[in-house]
């Protein structure tokens, strides 16, 4: 009876443990912050590239969203948006619309063009975000852009002698280091000597060093009766041609030898017999 009495009095304790700790879970989850709880306002800036030729353009996405802001009235998110150098300053005209207003959750298109100058700069676009009168909230967003010169690559096609087919209107690809460059298609025409030219504009930051590139037909037919596809041709980026310093070798040596010929010609000034000692 004894063991009875202690079995129960154990399985009493041990509902009411239970029923204290689910209590205590309820409150835990009761006491989130708010802040905590919801979903923070989201900002991007979203693009296609991060590399622009000088002068050249792009298009980019901004957006904020704010899912505690959707259901509410007189929401007013206005934007700012500027495209800066390495030192800060402000590149005029470099960002169409500069400035406007959002809605929530949807993304807004900005165009920018880039400076005649090579470099890196940054789009920055900043959010004042309202709620009637009372300021919610300030946000800066930054998106890195590299204006570049193009690296301009040029293929030679030449038509066998012995070829039955006119290619012209062949279309073909670049392909860069292995890798098929999407944007690079082009088709090209033959003179009547039988040759083409092809050439695309590659706009890229690639590291320096020595690079292949070669031009490769877009369909898989036979083309062997052109020469030049698929031929590779190497090409550098930066200063690893040492063509820089070929050229100051080569000014160097030419400077020596007119310094040399130039001692050679020189007249030799003839001062007479010195006079003797008395």
């Amino acid at each position: 009876m004894a063991r009875n009495q202690e079995g129960g009095v154990l399985t009493q304790k041990v509902n009411a443990a239970i029923a204290i700790m689910a209590l205590l879970a309820v409150a835990a989850v009761g006491f989130v912050p708010f802040d905590e709880a919801d979903a923070d306002s989201y900002t991007s800036i979203t693009g296609t590239t991060h590399v622009l030729k000088v002068s050249g353009s792009g298009e980019y996405t901004i957006m904020y969203s704010d899912p505690d802001l959707l259901d509410v009235d007189d929401v007013s998110i206005a934007f700012s948006a500027k495209l800066v150098n390495h030192g800060g300053e402000t590149q005029s005209s470099a960002v169409s619309p500069s400035s406007g207003e959002l809605d929530n959750g949807t993304g807004k298109v900005i165009k920018v063009t880039a400076p005649s100058t090579t470099g890196e700069y940054k789009l920055q676009v900043s959010f004042a975000v309202k709620v009637g009168d009372d300021a919610r909230e300030d946000k800066t967003e930054t998106y890195s852009i590299k204006v570049v010169k193009p690296i301009v690559l040029t293929q030679t096609l030449k038509l066998s002698k012995d070829a039955k087919v006119d290619p012209s209107g062949l279309g073909v690809f670049f392909y860069i280091d292995g890798e098929k460059i999407a944007d690079s298609y082009t088709t090209f025409d033959v003179s009547s000597q039988g040759t083409a030219t092809v050439s695309y504009d590659w706009i890229a930051d690639p590291a320096n060093g020595k690079h292949v590139f070669k031009v490769l037909p877009a369909s898989g037919e036979d083309v062997s009766f052109i020469t030049g596809l698929g031929e590779e041709k190497t090409f550098y980026v930066g200063d690893n041609s040492h063509t820089a310093m070929i050229l100051i070798s080569v000014l160097f040596v030419i400077l020596m030898i007119l310094v040399l010929v130039w001692i050679y010609r020189k007249p030799v000034k003839n001062f007479g017999k010195p006079k003797a000692r008395r």
